[in-house]
Order: C-alpha cells, then structure tokens, then sequence
C-alpha cells in the first residue's frame, strides 16, 4: 500500500482529503503543522508528499517546508494544494516540488496526479552513500570501498530500489512487481536469491530482513 503525507492545517479539508485517499488504497499520514509532519516523516518514510502551501507558519510555509525537506535529503515527490493561482506561485511550486492543484479542487483529479506521481518515481540524487557501499545513479555504478561492484541489471535494479527508498520496508511481492513487473508468481524466490547475492557482493549488513514482511536498506 503506497504511503503518504498530507499536510493540511484545515481540519474540515484534512479529513475530507485523507479518508478519500485511503479510500483509493493510500496509507496516509495527516499531519496539521510543520513540526508534526517533520515528527511523521522521521518515524515513516513516504512515497508521496501532499503539503497545503498556506499553513500557519506563513503565506509561503508549504514551499519552505518542501525546500527544507530537499535540504534533508527526502526525495519523494512533492504535490502542492493552494488557493493561489498566480503564475509566480505556479512557478515556484514547481521549482520545489513535482506537481501543484488549486483550491477548490474534485478529489478524483486529485487521487489521479498523486498516482502520476507515484508512477514517474521517486526524485532521484545523483549519489547514495550506505556505509561502504556508494550508489551513483547517473552512471548505474556501484562501488564498494571505493571500487566497483559488477552487477547484473536485476541485482543492480534491486539494489537502486532499496536505496533510493532507504529505511523503507519492501515485502517480497511489491520488489518482484517493481522489478520484474506484473505478472510473477509470489511464491517465486528470485527476491531471496538476488537479495543473496546483493549480500556476498555488498557484505552482509547493507540489507536487512524483516522476517514475514520484507527487505530494505536501513535508514
């Protein structure tokens, strides 16, 4: 189930948007002001962000908070909710954030763009550091200790997904469908197999396993 922060000080407008994402399949953390979001966000990593641009910190809360969360390195997707239709503030959401929707605004298009966003991906660094093992994207290299890691397309596909999500849990189901697409068998043991040979190849640590429930990278 996609995970997702909302940040809305309305609580009326909070509520009515929360239950009608969980009712099109989104875990939803609602969060009323910066400093509780910030609270959610460490505890849970998300894969979208839906942040309200007017909240009690200022005018332009929303685009600071979005800018002060890039600084942190948290690298889900940004959807703005605003009143504020001007093209200078249309421009400066998309400068911080991925997408942006006027108040008022029917759920349905709303529910659309945050499942767009969800397909287009995570915004992705240039460079993932875990230890002793570097991730560079650009270049789909790997290295460890400061050499290279030969790996296949589908151990290094793995890999990227875990990183680029770090801290995040992936159960075995939601890796072969991101990986290798719809279609697979859940009682297939490529996840098993490949996460084996990410382990002999990176050491030990870098994957953890969550015993019944999955595999990541820890945060």
């Amino acid at each position: 189930m996609p995970s997702l922060l909302l940040l809305e000080d309305d609580a009326s407008l909070g509520q009515v948007v929360a239950e009608a994402l969980e009712h099109h399949g989104f875990r939803v953390l609602w969060a009323r002001e910066e400093e509780e979001a910030w609270d959610l966000l460490m505890a849970q990593p998300v894969d979208v962000l839906v942040l309200d641009v007017r909240l009690p910190g200022g005018e332009e809360a929303g685009f600071l908070f979005a800018r002060a969360l890039r600084e942190a390195g948290i690298q889900a997707p940004i959807l703005f909710l605003t009143a504020k239709d001007a093209l200078e503030d249309r421009l400066a959401g998309l400068e911080v954030g991925e997408d942006y929707l006027i108040k008022p605004f029917h759920f349905p298009e709303l529910v659309a763009r945050v499942r767009a966003l969800l397909r287009r991906g995570e915004v992705r660094p240039m460079r993932v550091e875990a230890g002793e093992v570097v991730l560079e994207v650009e270049h789909r290299r790997v290295l460890r200790d400061g050499a290279p890691v030969a790996l296949t397309a589908k151990e290094y596909q793995v890999l990227e997904l875990l990183l680029l999500n770090r801290g995040r849990l992936f159960s075995k189901e939601e890796i072969l469908e991101r990986v290798w697409g719809p279609g697979y068998e859940t009682e297939s043991n490529l996840v098993e197999v490949y996460v084996k040979n990410l382990r002999k190849k990176l050491g030990d640590g870098l994957i953890e396993t969550v015993r019944g429930l999955g595999y990541r990278v820890p945060g």
